[in-house]
């Protein structure tokens, strides 16, 4: 049987100001949390301000534990979970959760199973789904913070199984990329 992943993110980590977006000030900040898993996106999960490494715990506690609960044990028994090298990924805690919650089966940084060293080009929350929303949410800047939300929400219900399908496919041709270039990037390549 061949195994599967749930490969999740977070979007966005900014502030809005009306028209226009501004990192790194301190006006409205959220985050939005995706999971993709086979033809399945999961999310979006908004939350609002900094995101701690509890909060983030407290986050895949209620998706994480919903999506394991409602898995047939034959999948469970398959699945991979793969996030990237964010310091609140590394937090005791969130990987302890993890690896009881995936029974080791974690793909990260800092004690997970490791990826490779330019793994956006590896991961379809980077060379997919955040492009994907965020040409459909920033085709025209938002008006309201409630506009944006809305916008983003809109954008993950058009991801399609199908298209999910394709990103698949897409990666193992990103995989034999990567072990040509040796596991160096690649995208500039493609």
């Amino acid at each position: 049987m061949r195994p599967v992943f749930l490969v999740t993110g977070c979007l966005i980590d900014t502030t809005f100001i009306p028209g226009r977006w501004k990192i790194r000030d301190m006006l409205s900040k959220f985050n939005v949390w995706c999971g993709i898993f086979n033809d399945r996106l999961i999310g979006p999960v908004f939350y609002d301000g900094t995101l701690t490494g509890q909060r983030y715990l407290e986050l895949l506690q209620d998706v994480i534990t919903n999506f394991v609960e409602n898995l047939p044990l034959h999948q469970l028994r398959i699945v991979w979970f793969q996030h990237d090298g964010a310091p609140l990924h590394k937090i005791s805690n969130v990987k302890q959760y993890l690896i009881e919650a995936f029974q080791n089966q974690v793909i990260g940084y800092g004690g997970f199973v490791e990826w490779p060293p330019h793994s956006p080009d590896l991961t379809p929350l980077d060379f997919f789904l955040w492009g994907h929303i965020k040409g459909k949410v920033y085709a025209t800047p938002p008006p309201t913070l409630h506009d944006l939300r809305r916008r983003i929400t809109g954008a993950c219900a058009s991801v399609t199984p199908a298209m999910l399908h394709n990103v698949q496919r897409e990666i193992q041709s990103r995989v034999q990329m990567c072990i040509v270039t040796n596991g160096e990037h690649f995208e500039q390549d493609k």
